[in-house]
C-alpha cells in the first residue's frame, strides 16, 4: 500500500492522496457492507436499481449542460462566479422541464425504455437529478479552488450516508426503495461541505454575478453545450444503454445480477479512477495551455502506474471472479461473478485510459470526444442487434461490450496524446 501511496505522490503530491484516500474508503465501506446488503435485498431489486442508475447516469449529464467543466479553466474567479451562476440556472430549468415531462409523459416514456418497474419511483429521478447536478456544480468549485480537503470529506459522507440509507431501509424491507434511496443519498451527500466556503469566505463573488456576465460567459464557453454535453450525453447513453437492453431482452433478475456485478467490479477501479481523473484535471487545467509537454509528462506516468493499481483487481476478478462473489455474497450471486470476470476487463481499460480524456476539454477539442463517443454508441445498437438477430446468451453480449468498449478507451488515449503532440509543436 505505501509503494503505491508514493507512486501517485511523486506525480500528483498529497492531493491525489487525500482524495483516492476518501475513495478508498468509500470503497472499503462498500465491499464490507456489500455482503449484507446482498442478502436483504433481492437480484430483482438491485434490477430496479441498476434500470435507474442508468436513466439517471443519462440524464444527470445535462444539468448544467456541461459548462460545469468550464469553472475551473475560467481565466479568473469574476468569469468563474458567472459560470458557476449559469449552471445553477441551467440546472433549475432543466430540473422543472425534467419534472413536467415525467408528469405528463412518464408512464408511455418509462415504458418506452422498458422501465416499467421505475414507474412507482419516476419523481425520484428529478430528486436525483437536481441533487447530482448541484453536487458536480459546488465539486467544480473546489477543483478551482484546489480545495481537496473539502472533497475528500465528501467521499467519506457519500459512503457513510448512502450505505446507512440502503441498510437501514432494507431492514425494515423497504425493497427496491431502499436501494434507490441509498443512490440518491450516496451521489449528493457533501454538498453543503463544498457549498460552505461559497457563502462564507467567497460571499464578495457573488455579488459579481450579473446578467451581462452571464450572457458573456454563455458565449465564451459556448463549445462545452456545443460538443462536450453531446458528447459526455454519448459516453453515458453507450454505457448506461446496455443496461437498458439487458433488462428488456433478459429480464429484472440478469439485469440485477448484471448491475451488482458492475458495481463491484467498479468500486475498486471506477471510483479510485474518477478521483485520479478528477485530480489530473485539476492539475492539467492549473497548467492549461501554456506548458503541454508537462500536461503530457503528467499523462504517461498517471498511465504506468494505473496499470499498477489496476492489475491487481483485474487479476483477482478474472480467477476468482465467480467463486469469490458465491462465497462472499451467497450462492444467488455465484452467476453476477461470472459477469465480474468479463467486465473487470472493460474496467480496467476505463481506469488506465479515461483520465485522460480530459485533455479534450482543457484544449477545447470536444468535437474530437463528440466523435468517439457516436462511435461507442453505434457499436452499442451494433451489437445488441445482434444480439437480437442471433439471440446470443448475454454472457456472449456483455463479452462483445466489453471488446468494444475497451477498443474505444484505447482509442480515446492515442487521440489525446495526438492533441498533445500537436500543441507542443505548436508551443
Amino acid at each position: 500500500m505505501k509503494r503505491i501511496r508514493d507512486l501517485f505522490k511523486s506525480t500528483f503530491g498529497k492531493n491525489v492522496i487525500m482524495i483516492a484516500g476518501g475513495t478508498a474508503f468509500a470503497q472499503v465501506l462498500s465491499y464490507m457492507l456489500s455482503p449484507i446488503i446482498s442478502r436483504i435485498y433481492t437480484p430483482e431489486d438491485f434490477g430496479v436499481l441498476t434500470v435507474y442508475s442508468a436513466i439517471l447516469g443519462m440524464i444527470s449529464l445535462l444539468g448544467a449542460l456541461s459548462y460545469d467543466s468550464a469553472i475551473p479553466i475560467a481565466e479568473n474567479d469574476e468569469e468563474a462566479i458567472n459560470v458557476f451562476g449559469l449552471c445553477l440556472l441551467i440546472l433549475c430549468i432543466s430540473t422543472i422541464g425534467l419534472a413536467l415531462v415525467l408528469y405528463l409523459i412518464g408512464k408511455p416514456l418509462l415504458s418506452m425504455l422498458n422501465a416499467e418497474q421505475l414507474l412507482n419511483y419516476r419523481f425520484l429521478l428529478v430528486i436525483g437529478f437536481f441533487l447530482t447536478g448541484l453536487y458536480t456544480i459546488v465539486m467544480s468549485w473546489a477543483f478551482r479552488k484546489r480545495n481537496f480537503k473539502a472533497i475528500t470529506k465528501t467521499k467519506f459522507s457519500q459512503s457513510i450516508t448512502g450505505n446507512s440509507v440502503k441498510l437501514g431501509l432494507g431492514f425494515l424491507n423497504s425493497g427496491a426503495l431502499g436501494l434507490v434511496l441509498g443512490k440518491i443519498f450516496s451521489e449528493s451527500a457533501g454538498i453543503t461541505t463544498l457549498a460552505t466556503p461559497i457563502i462564507k469566505r467567497e460571499r464578495h463573488l457573488l455579488q459579481n454575478i450579473s446578467k451581462d456576465g452571464i450572457r458573456w460567459v454563455a458565449k465564451r464557453y459556448v463549445k462545452f453545450p456545443l460538443f462536450s454535453a453531446p458528447g459526455l450525453l454519448l459516453v453515458s447513453v453507450s454505457s448506461q444503454l446496455p443496461k437498458i437492453f439487458i433488462s428488456s431482452i433478459y429480464g429484472a433478475q440478469i439485469i440485477g445480477l448484471y448491475g451488482f456485478a458492475f458495481t463491484l467490479v467498479y468500486l475498486p477501479m471506477g471510483l479510485i479512477g474518477k478521483a485520479i481523473q478528477d485530480v489530473f484535471y485539476g492539475e492539467a487545467a492549473s497548467i492549461g495551455k501554456s506548458d503541454p509537454r508537462r500536461v503530457k509528462e503528467l499523462s504517461n506516468k498517471l498511465l504506468k502506474k494505473l496499470i499498477i493499481i489496476g492489475s491487481i483487481p483485474l487479476a483477482a476478478f478474472v480467477l476468482f471472479g465467480p467463486v469469490m462473489f458465491s462465497f462472499v455474497f451467497g450462492s444467488n450471486w455465484f452467476q453476477a461473478g461470472e459477469y465480474a470476470r468479463i467486465l473487470s476487463i472493460q474496467a480496467f481499460t476505463h481506469l488506465i485510459f479515461h483520465p485522460i480524456s480530459t485533455i479534450f476539454g482543457i484544449f477545447e477539442r470536444q468535437s474530437t470526444f463528440l466523435v468517439l463517443n457516436v462511435v461507442k454508441l453505434i457499436l452499442a445498437f451494433a451489437i445488441f442487434g445482434l444480439t437480437v438477430v442471433l439471440s446470443l446468451n448475454s454472457f456472449m453480449s456483455i463479452t462483445l461490450l466489453t471488446v468494444a468498449f475497451s477498443f474505444v478507451e484505447l482509442l480515446k488515449f492515442i487521440l489525446a496524446q495526438r492533441i498533445l503532440d500537436t500543441a507542443i509543436r505548436r508551443n
